[in-house]
């Protein structure tokens, strides 16, 4: 890959496919059918899986969209929380990376 080749891609996170969701009070389950493994999900990880599910976004703008929704005293830390629910939600096989134009993320 060429430094123009890399400096031209974002890498961008979306849910995967064919995700189920069913939500119960504040928390969700969510069921992927094609390994039918089952999670709960606080209501943090849930929001960001639902923003996934509209499109791919950055772990920049997944931070931007926590940071409007957590409480005052969080704020601060929305790049961490960003960070960290990617990385779990990831680790459950619920968001995959996908690369993207940087012409396409404007």
């Amino acid at each position: 890959m060429t430094a123009q080749s890399i400096e031209s891609t974002v890498a961008r996170l979306t849910a995967v496919d064919d995700l189920r969701i069913r939500h119960f009070d504040d928390e969700a389950v969510v069921l992927d059918p094609l390994s039918w493994d089952a999670h709960l999900l606080n209501p943090a990880a849930i929001a960001v899986l639902e923003l996934l599910l509209e499109a791919p976004r950055s772990e920049h703008e997944i931070a931007g969209f926590l940071d409007k929704a957590l409480q005052p005293e969080e704020r601060p830390h929305a790049k961490a929380h960003a960070h960290r629910l990617v990385g779990e939600l990831q680790s459950l096989g619920l968001v995959r990376r996908v690369e993207a134009l940087a012409s396409e993320n404007r």
